[in-house]
């Protein structure tokens, strides 16, 4: 089987890339010209370069495909039309283009931030009304939306995903480096969280299975996390103290405000993020994972950490200022 992978050289894609060669695909991974290709070194996957903007370059991406794993997305941009142009009409560009193409199967990655959060002690499931409160979330949202109308003509899978680390993960490295430093920032208050081979493996059954077409899945280890929580499992495997310090949701907005302004490309940790990082929760569970697909989380948070935390160490990134 032929597999497309859209931002095969990215965190997240790349495992993919690496999982499904594991397992005998024919894998084909669609990157932009500009793209850093180091996590793909050594990988035997076919390239084709181009964005989700340029429909010539995604009709020949997914050119004899079986299955197309949409991981490409804009997690930060400075204006909301940059989220919609990429993550709302490129994902149904490329799914309009797959239809045409005659790919048979088509897995979004998504998120939570696409349904929003929920009052503290409950979880997010398909039956909420979607309520998202960043840019980002309404994008992603507006892309499921968008491939959900090709559900009949293809089979459509969407994975919404908490946040995902894992090694080659660099948006959470700036946590890391925080309690690297022994402090501990602390807005909002619960999350899920999944590590990014459980994250890849959920990707693949969703792929391979005969669940309903149309069928959305949270993906997560299955546990409620705070901050709190995340510092303990930290101390617990790196032995280094930490302390934690709520920061007002005023000030987490100015911070972020500035680190925008000052990173002209767009940052990780900037006003779009803060409205999601100051939500009371983000849990998400879903049996419907297990029965439907088969997926049962292999890494809680401190096995993931520990796997995490080594990568990071033997790549130097920890030491980095």
């Amino acid at each position: 089987m032929r597999a497309l992978v859209t931002g095969a050289n990215g965190f997240i894609g790349s495992h993919l890339c690496a999982a499904l060669l594991k397992k005998g695909y024919e894998v084909r991974g669609l990157v932009r010209k500009t793209s850093n290709l180091e996590w793909l070194e050594g990988l035997e996957l076919e390239l084709v370069y181009g964005s989700l903007e340029d429909e010539e370059a995604l009709s020949r991406a997914v050119e004899g495909v079986d299955l197309v794993f949409h991981t490409a997305a804009v997690v930060r941009a400075r204006r909301k039309a940059d989220f919609v142009r990429v993550n709302c009409e490129g994902s149904e560009r490329l799914v309009r283009v797959a239809v045409s193409a005659g790919v048979k199967r088509f897995v979004l990655f998504s998120s939570v931030a696409a349904v929003g959060p929920v009052p503290p002690g409950r979880s997010l499931s398909e039956k909420e009304i979607e309520t998202p409160v960043s840019f980002y979330g309404r994008a992603k949202l507006e892309a499921e939306r968008a491939v959900l109308k090709y559900k009949e003509r293809l089979h459509l899978v969407i994975l919404r995903f908490p946040a995902v680390y894992g090694p080659r993960d660099r948006d959470g490295l700036l946590m890391w480096r925080m309690f690297l430093r022994g402090l501990a920032p602390v807005m909002g208050g619960t999350f899920s969280l999944v590590y990014v081979d459980d994250a890849v493996r959920a990707a693949v059954l969703a792929g391979e299975k005969n669940c309903p077409s149309g069928a959305v899945f949270f993906i997560s280890d299955g546990n409620c996390y705070s901050y709190y929580a995340l510092v303990r499992v930290w101390q617990d495997v790196t032995g280094k103290r930490v302390l934690c310090f709520r920061v007002p949701k005023i000030l987490a907005l100015f911070a972020a405000s500035l680190n925008q302004w000052l990173n002209r490309e767009g940052a990780i940790f900037n006003p779009d993020k803060v409205r999601e990082l100051c939500q009371e929760c983000w849990v998400c569970t879903d049996p419907r994972a297990e029965t439907e697909l088969g997926f049962k989380p292999e890494f809680d948070l401190k096995k993931g950490m520990e796997r995490t935390l080594q990568w990071y160490k033997e790549k130097g990134w920890l030491a980095r200022k």
